[in-house]
């Protein structure tokens, strides 16, 4: 009899323990080397991660095409729960700009969470670039045609397309050097082989605040607490730097529902974690909070607008295709 009750509760505790997310390390690609936006984000994510679940989450570096590979690479995974993508907002961005790509945003990955909100920052070497404003910044890269060298974290990465925007609506010129991540980008910035950049705040902020970069602007309607002096683009009538940039979790597309379901327990859990929040905070970053449906509609609307808007301002496929990163 004893056998007969206790079987039972032992047999459901085994089901619980089969079903639960997760019981081993998670793999989530991150498609840019380190020192970059999504690196410093997922290392953050990461350290949050392990002291809630118990279990690690390894950051894949797969660097490369503005974040194409490895966000391609991230979709050929198993849907298993225990591979995902950090990815972010260029590559609703880049779906318009390359729409021959094997990889496709919408078809082939499924949006998980918003992890962040942050804005863009207009960056320069001060040794090799002695504007001190953004109207002295635009007024030197209209003077003086193709002297100054415009580093970006890759073709068709956020940093390359804001700049190519910016270069359009306020009829400037510069020469791109793309290399193949923000962190590559900024050490070459901070050398001097390249003049300025439009960076991530995450990863430009501790040169902002040694000194070794200025920060002229910043994207978006209203200034940053950890950037309190400098401008934004809306008070100074830049509508083409209106927006913040954002980073989301993405599983590839065939994930069941029950795992996904569980997988955005824990990373509401994350959301709510005042800690993990403060660490946020503290480098400018925005927890973004959305979630599941909510999330993926998100992402499906600013695909759309931004197909409509890089179509409109004129930007071809044959710009992304002849460039090359270093």
């Amino acid at each position: 009899m004893a056998l007969a009750v206790t079987s039972p509760v032992w047999a459901q505790n085994k089901s619980s323990h089969h079903k639960a997310w997760p019981i081993k390390p998670v793999n989530v690609v991150v498609p840019f080397p380190a020192g970059g936006a999504s690196a410093i984000l997922g290392k953050h994510l990461a350290t949050a991660f392990e002291r809630l679940t118990h279990q690690s989450m390894r950051l894949d570096y797969r660097g490369g095409s503005g974040g194409l590979f490895g966000s391609s690479y991230a979709a050929s995974t198993p849907a298993d729960g225990y591979h995902m993508l950090i990815g972010g907002s260029h590559l609703t961005k880049m779906r318009a700009l390359l729409p021959d790509a094997d990889f496709d945003l919408l078809e082939d990955l499924t949006p998980l969470a918003l992890l962040a909100y942050m804005p863009q920052v207009v960056v320069v070497n001060p040794s090799k670039m002695r504007a001190r404003t953004i109207m002295e910044w635009q007024a030197e890269l209209r003077r003086k045609p193709r002297r100054f060298r415009m580093g970006s974290a890759g073709v068709g990465s956020s940093s390359h397309i804001a700049a190519e925007i910016l270069r359009s609506q306020q009829e400037l010129n510069f020469e791109f050097v793309h290399f193949r991540g923000s962190g590559p980008a900024l050490q070459d910035l901070l050398a001097g082989s390249v003049d300025t950049m439009l960076d991530s705040l995450v990863s430009c902020l501790p040169h902002v605040r040694s000194g070794h970069l200025k920060a002229l602007m910043v994207s978006g309607a209203q200034r940053q607490a950890v950037l309190p002096d400098v401008p934004c683009a809306a008070e100074l009538g830049i509508d083409s730097l209106d927006s913040l940039a954002w980073y989301g979790l993405f599983a590839p597309k065939n994930i069941s529902e029950s795992l996904r379901q569980s997988i955005l327990t824990v990373l509401k859990q994350l959301g709510d974690d005042q800690v993990f929040l403060q660490v946020y905070e503290s480098i400018g970053v925005e927890w973004g909070g959305i979630y599941g449906e909510e999330f993926a509609a998100m992402v499906g609307a600013q695909t759309q607008e931004w197909a409509q808007r890089l179509k409109a301002l004129g930007f071809k496929n044959i710009q992304l295709k002849d460039a090359e990163e270093v």
